[in-house]
């Protein structure tokens, strides 16, 4: 196969198309003498003359309507846009013709075209060059949205929103023109609108990105993989339809979700993957989805530093990651092993401390020192990871009654004066460790600690035990024996 950057492989389907079917044509700014102001559309003009490739007038307005009657009259338009910024003046053609013609007319009318244009930041062009457009048009029904992120799908895809019989918006991020390069299949090779691709197997977390998020994306993985963090990377290539299903089969492989765009984050696409895999699989979920994104700004600045600074790049996303497998779990578990939640292997052991009524804090102070000593005891297991410790100590308390705190680290059940001398308590999902306090009686009380036995061994149990005993009553100092008696 040969090799090509994504702006060949762009040019390569559009001549192949062209070749293939003469009801194809391309039209746009500067398509034709100069060849596209990236240069996708060059030699096209040579090879199949002015009828087919055809220099437009700065009018977007113009180009879109005139594709949309182009394709309602049996040809195969496919116009281009110089820079996703001007798209917006196409919307009503887009949105309010081209996306509606096969629904309003019950089928009787279609409008297979295809609208190119490139989109995205780090280029240095500015507020008015630099934009993401996917959110806007992916809200739109009967409107397909394409990003390729690599040279082999640029191509089959575009073959693909060519053929087509609905309008197709197909978004080529400008870094990844001549930046990517990949092998590409010859001849007729589809890639089906509307299927996602694994473009690395992980078991840890679910990132979903395209475009050039996809290959910073990679990059962090790469990083990760050093850490002993295995990324499952998602690559959409198509962002309306979304490939659901492949979506949520990998979140519920990894429990764990995170999703990168260079678009703004409020109301961005990774809003609406975060939705879909909550309502499809949120039980299967670990931890709370996250999203890597540009902040709420109207436009890429103008500086370089500032546009750096402003967009998503490995670094964050790799920090984002990291700061997901630090956060808390959510309260109903990693939801992927039912043996986790409902068949924890349980080991417990009793031991008598001085206690007296009042001294609660005494205890939890005393139980915190020992959580620092045995990490853990504050901690999750994880079939994959093993034992993962909390970064920090909450309290889970169960003292009766409609009385207590949740969401913690570490369950301690008192029922009081009037409870058991001794009774045995659950680890809860997502702990490794619960204690009982017993009824107090004559200064004493019989702690009962439960644990996990797939993270915590017997003999721990034991000086964690011994460690709580010996905080809330030190042994007393040893009489020193004079020499010589």
């Amino acid at each position: 196969m040969p090799e090509m950057t994504v702006l060949e492989a762009v040019r390569a389907a559009l001549a192949e198309e062209m070749e293939r079917d003469s009801r194809v044509l391309v039209f746009g700014e500067d398509v034709a003498t100069l060849g596209g102001v990236f240069r996708a559309t060059d030699g096209l003009l040579a090879r199949f003359g002015p009828e087919r490739v055809v220099d437009m007038p700065m009018a977007e307005t113009a180009i879109a309507g005139l594709a949309v009657g182009l394709a309602m009259r049996g040809l195969r338009p496919v116009a281009e846009i110089q820079f996703a910024d001007f798209i917006h003046a196409c919307m009503d053609h887009l949105v309010g013709e081209a996306a509606k013609i096969r629904w309003r007319t019950n089928g009787d009318w279609s409008c297979p075209m295809v609208l190119r244009t490139a989109y995205g930041g780090g280029f240095r062009g500015g507020p008015y060059h630099s934009q993401s457009v996917e959110a806007y048009y992916a809200h739109a029904p009967g409107l397909k949205v394409v990003a390729p992120s690599t040279p082999a799908d640029a191509k089959g895809l575009l073959l693909a929103a060519i053929r087509d019989p609905d309008p197709v918006l197909f978004l080529e991020h400008k870094r990844t023109y001549r930046a990517i390069k990949g092998e590409v299949p010859e001849g007729d090779d589809i890639v089906e609108i509307g299927k996602a691709r694994t473009a690395r197997a992980g078991t840890d977390v679910t990132v979903c990105a395209y475009g050039m998020m996809l290959h910073e994306t990679l990059a962090a993985a790469e990083t990760l993989a050093a850490e002993g963090i295995a990324l499952e990377v998602i690559d959409l290539r198509t962002l309306s339809p979304l490939d659901g299903d492949a979506i949520c089969a990998s979140v519920e492989k990894t429990g764990r979700l995170c999703v990168v765009h260079e678009d703004t984050i409020t109301m961005g696409l990774g809003a609406e993957i975060v939705a879909l895999v909550t309502e499809r699989v949120g039980h299967r979920l670990r931890s709370l989805p996250v999203r890597v994104a540009s902040p709420d700004v109207p436009g890429i600045p103008v500086t370089d530093e500032l546009e750096d600074e402003m967009l998503p790049n490995r670094t964050k996303i790799a920090a984002a990651i990291r700061a997901l497998l630090e956060a808390p779990p959510l309260a109903h578990g990693d939801g992927r092993a039912p043996r986790y939640d409902a068949a924890i292997p349980q080991g417990t052991s009793v031991m008598a401390v001085p206690l007296r009524h009042g001294s609660r804090r005494a205890l939890l102070d005393a139980v915190r020192s020992a959580c620092a000593v045995f990490p853990h005891f504050n901690a999750r297991f994880d079939w994959e990871r093993g034992v993962v410790p909390y970064p920090e100590l909450r309290f889970e308390l169960d003292l009766g009654p409609g009385i207590g705190a949740s969401d913690g680290t570490f369950t301690i059940i008192d029922y009081g004066r009037d409870s058991s001398l001794i009774g045995f308590p659950a680890v809860r999902p997502n702990q490794t460790a619960a204690l009982r306090v017993g009824s107090i009686r004559d200064g004493s009380a019989y702690l009962t600690l439960a644990i996990d036995h797939r993270a915590i061994d017997g003999a721990d149990v034991g000086r964690f035990l011994a460690h709580v005993r010996e905080a809330l009553a030190p042994a007393p100092a040893r009489e020193e024996v004079p020499s010589g008696r």
